[in-house]
């Protein structure tokens, strides 16, 4: 078998492990709770409020791995009670209608270039200058965004990666943007649900502030415990296994394998999972019948490409490894600047 078709082979099983999702505590709390939200707007719609109650939001903070946007995604494509994007035509005018406007705080991400995102995920274009909107205040990019969100009928803004409207911020900044979030909860014409996902300091933003405190929900990803979740880890690993036709080695069974796993992708529900399809992938390059702790070893080397000694599968004494992080660690201070 050529590089090519040998690549091709392990794309398309691999492609299977990516495509499952794993419920777990996370997931059935922010379904629930977006779900409650959700129908007081469809209820607030059907009954055509002159003046519609103030809306709720969600926030979802944990570490990055936690598997935060992997549910929101999830729910937001899922839920049958919210429709795609499609475009309409009033008119002349073309307009995307869409329940959901997602998109992602690029660091460093202030209250104007999030603003134009937004817009640009609504279709805004200018008559004039696409590129005017540079030259405008924060202000009037939120008062177009507010029009946008209520003429294209969303009904959730989704904004990823959130923290980074703290990130080299000051003290004002941050007031700026607790009050434009807080206004989108609160307009009269177009409340709508906002969904806010980052890492923990989104929860020292959210908390400035008595108001956001209330009008929010606040989801804390918890972490994965060998002692705790054992059963629920070695279910996943076999239903993972038996997706792609690969039996599992009897050490991977113990729980002094889920120990591992589990120092492995420091607890992380997403991490956690990452760490499955590592190894489950070294097993299908080698055509293997079965996976070993030998393939999840290698999973980890192809990841981080360190030497055995800080390869927790190999070690003895695996809890002394620190294991390398993809997120950042961002001290934020509330009295100047971060």
């Amino acid at each position: 078998m050529d590089d090519f078709n040998s690549a091709m082979r392990v794309s398309k099983e691999t492609r299977k492990l990516n495509d499952i999702f794993v419920e777990n505590q996370l997931h059935k709390d922010f379904s629930r709770a977006f779900t409650s939200i959700l129908a007081d707007l469809r209820l607030d719609i059907e009954i055509a409020a002159p003046k519609r109650r103030k809306c709720e939001g969600i926030v979802l903070f944990g570490n990055s791995g936690s598997g935060k946007s992997t549910v929101i995604d999830y729910v937001l494509d899922h839920h049958p009670h919210l429709q795609p994007k499609r475009v309409v035509r009033r008119g002349v005018e073309r307009i995307t209608k869409t329940d959901v406007c997602a998109i992602k705080a690029s660091s460093p991400a202030t209250l104007k270039s999030v603003g134009q995102n937004i817009l640009a995920e609504l279709g805004y274009k200018s008559d004039v200058d696409p590129l005017n909107l540079n030259n405008k205040e924060a202000h009037y990019i939120w008062n177009l965004v507010r029009q946008y969100l209520k003429k294209s009928g969303v009904l959730v803004l989704f904004i990823d990666e959130a923290q980074d409207f703290i990130i080299n911020q000051n003290r004002i900044e941050i007031t700026k943007v607790i009050n434009t979030l807080k206004s989108l909860l609160q307009d009269k014409e177009w409340p709508v649900c906002v969904v806010l996902a980052g890492m923990p300091e989104l929860n020292t933003l959210v908390q400035r502030d008595d108001q956001l405190v209330n009008r929010t929900t606040r989801i804390s990803c918890s972490k994965l415990v060998a002692e705790t979740h054992k059963s629920d880890v070695m279910s996943i690993v076999s239903h993972y296994a038996s997706v792609v036709d690969v039996d599992l080695h009897p050490d991977l069974r113990k729980v002094s394998f889920v120990r591992r796993l589990l120092h492995a992708s420091s607890g992380d529900f997403g991490k956690t999972i990452q760490e499955i399809i590592r190894g489950l992938t070294a097993a299908i390059k080698n055509q293997a019948k079965e996976v070993t702790v030998a393939d999840f070893a290698a999973g980890f080397q192809e990841k981080y490409k360190l030497v055995d000694a800080a390869n927790p599968y190999i070690v003895p004494d695996y809890l002394n490894i620190v294991v390398p992080s993809s997120g950042a660690n961002v001290n934020v201070n509330l009295d100047g600047e971060s």
